[in-house]
């Protein structure tokens, strides 16, 4: 009788926190209203283009025309009936309200998945709460499809093989990345039968790069290879020797090997998983030294050690007192899973949170296998919970500098003129996508090569200033780090341009579109910025005096300012009281989306001078 209280408080013990952790993880994980400055990054916009585009009948293209397997094809297509029935427009503000609602089917997957109810609430409450996951389904791009189809091809592991069959295709197309994933599961179902193991991913297999070869002229898609090859290209163009090799090759190697996007996923449910898939044949007497090798790694200075921990605190907990099977299924779902990280840590070079996300499924796998054990759940949900609260969101507020940017790049371009941009989703979105009609002349153009093959071909072959002159590209619109041209900044191209490019020599800036912070940390410098490739035509026509834009994206108010280096714009607060807005270090048009809080009484004064240079009427 008493055992069973124990167990009755335990299960209520582990429900009460799994609910808490789930009200944490929304209550501070959600966004009320999700847009481009917390939730959507600039490659969410590629698949809402290429959606808006497909659905205008414009076919399957990003940039400048040319179609492209450079997104999630899965995604794209579920977002193509959005734009058709509600326009382009609509894409930013329904996508990741659909991507809450394929995390909250996902919950409801792990709900029905096992006997034991209580361990079923418990994972699918704390699935609904995970910090990260709850941050990246609303990132508008095919996170939280990819996570959904993963736990439901779980779920059907054992099902008929043209029941794997589909699951595993959409998944495939979902993240191309899950079909390390599709492959483990299906040599697990056909372990003894080898050549029938591969015949399902093989099938997927020929299917994938033959859509990836018709729509973007390759076999893997668009994406899969730029960013890659940048990092890789620009580090080895730092001349490094071979310890440097090894000390690069070893950053990126440790977060598979030790387990840090495992941890940013679920730490305690990634821990489960270790010891479920090393608790078979690990001797009991030896049942501590994990744990000592795991302390011993943290007196030395590793950090980064909390699935390996978690693992090690289980193993002595929990040894195994008799030889038990080895879950093979659960083995083939964590070995697709770190085929992931492998691919974008170890491989790439290019890791992002959101890579990670689908991690969570064998960590809930792992879990509801131990869900018997009450005090693994309450530690889960107590983890999750501390988790929640220590979150933070990812900072783009620079991004609202790209819409800037593609919003008003016609005023600055002689018209049918196109702008390269690198990191072109935004831009391209607003200047294309949004623009009506008008957005048919396609007025930027893809320059890292992840929706446009042609450009990325000409960066490999370090060319890619001339490729610009044989598309007449006058133009280029982005940050000034992406024309840099020392391999060790992040993101630099210079070098790739080729025939000696130079950027402070070869660009001349026209216009700058900038988000000032608040009063007391405005700032000079910084932008998205657009700039003449000099010698390349005609110079661009001055912009013309001050004047008002209008309201901007996310409210204030837009303002053009012709400024001169040392010159600082101000708003007048009241009699004799000015706030700094931006300052200017070059003779530059600047694009300022101000908030209306700073705009004090509406005349703008350049700093020093008595008259203002703008006074704002009513929007």
């Amino acid at each position: 009788m008493r055992r069973s209280a124990v167990a009755r408080f335990g299960a209520k013990a582990a429900i009460a926190a799994a609910v808490a952790a789930a009200v944490l993880g929304l209550w501070w994980g959600l966004s009320p209203a999700p847009d481009l400055t917390d939730r959507l990054r600039d490659d969410a916009f590629y698949e809402f283009a290429w959606a808006a585009n497909v659905a205008a009948g414009r076919g399957p293209t990003v940039s400048d025309g040319v179609a492209t397997s450079g997104v999630q094809l899965l995604w794209s297509l579920c977002l193509v009936p959005v734009a058709w029935l509600g326009g382009a427009a609509a894409l930013p503000l329904v996508a990741p309200w659909l991507g809450l609602l394929l995390h909250a089917a996902t919950a409801a997957v792990w709900l029905s998945c096992v006997r034991d109810r209580t361990a079923a609430l418990c994972v699918g409450l704390c699935w609904l709460g995970n910090p990260l996951l709850v941050r990246e389904c609303q990132n508008g791009q095919e996170t939280a499809l990819g996570c959904l189809l993963l736990a439901l091809l779980w779920a059907a592991r054992a099902a008929g093989e043209g029941r794997f069959a589909v699951l595993g295709g959409l998944a495939t197309f979902a993240r191309a990345d899950l079909f390390g994933c599709v492959v483990a599961l299906s040599l697990w179902r056909h372990r003894a039968r080898p050549r029938l193991a591969l015949a399902t991913p093989g099938a997927l297999l020929v299917l994938f790069l033959a859509v990836n070869r018709w729509l973007g002229g390759g076999w893997l898609p668009d994406s899969a290879g730029p960013m890659a090859w940048l990092w890789h290209a620009n580090f080895a163009a730092t001349g490094p020797d071979p310890a440097a090799w090894l000390r690069q090759v070893w950053w990126y190697l440790r977060p598979l090997l030790l387990g840090g996007p495992f941890a940013l996923v679920a730490a305690v449910g990634w821990g489960t998983v270790v010891f479920a898939l090393v608790r078979p044949w690990w001797p009991a007497r030896w049942r501590a030294a994990p744990a000592l090798a795991v302390a011993a790694g943290w007196a030395l200075g590793m950090h980064d050690l909390a699935v390996p921990g978690i693992a090690a605190a289980l193993l002595l907990l929990l040894p195994a007192r008799r030889r038990r099977p080895v879950p093979w299924a659960l083995f083939a779902l964590a070995l697709g899973s770190a085929a992931i990280v492998a691919l974008h840590w170890t491989v790439r070079w290019y890791p992002r949170d959101y890579y990670a996300a689908p991690l969570a499924v064998a960590a809930a796998a792992a879990v509801l296998r131990f869900g018997r054990v009450r005090l693994l759940l309450l530690a889960v949900a107590v983890a999750q919970a501390f988790a929640a609260a220590a979150a933070a969101p990812e900072p783009l507020r620079g991004q609202r500098e790209m819409q800037l940017g593609g919003r008003f790049l016609a005023g600055f371009v002689p018209p049918g003129e196109p702008a390269g941009c690198f990191n072109s989703g935004i831009a391209t979105f607003e200047a294309d996508v949004l623009a009506g009609p008008a957005g048919q002349a396609r007025t930027v153009v893809n320059l890292d090569g992840v929706v446009d093959a042609r450009s990325f071909r000409a960066l490999r072959q370090g060319r890619l200033g001339a490729w610009l002159d044989e598309r007449s590209v006058r133009f280029l619109i982005d940050g000034p780090q992406q024309f840099a041209s020392d391999p060790r900044l992040a993101h630099a191209n210079g070098q790739w341009f080729g025939g000696g490019f130079d950027a402070r020599r070869d660009l001349v800036e026209i216009a700058r579109f900038v988000v000032p912070g608040p009063a007391a940390g405005a700032r000079s410098g910084g932008g998205f910025r657009l700039y003449w490739r000099q010698g390349r035509g005609p110079a661009p026509a001055p912009p013309g005096p001050p004047r008002d834009l209008g309201l901007g994206p996310g409210g204030g108010r837009c303002i053009l300012w012709p400024a001169a280096p040392g010159q600082w714009l101000e708003a007048e607060t009241g009699p004799g009281g000015r706030v700094p807005l931006y300052g200017a270090d070059a003779h530059v048009a600047v694009v300022l989306l101000a908030p209306c809080s700073e705009l004090g009484t509406g005349r703008l004064f350049v700093r020093g001078e008595p008259t203002p240079v703008l006074e704002l009427g009513r929007p």
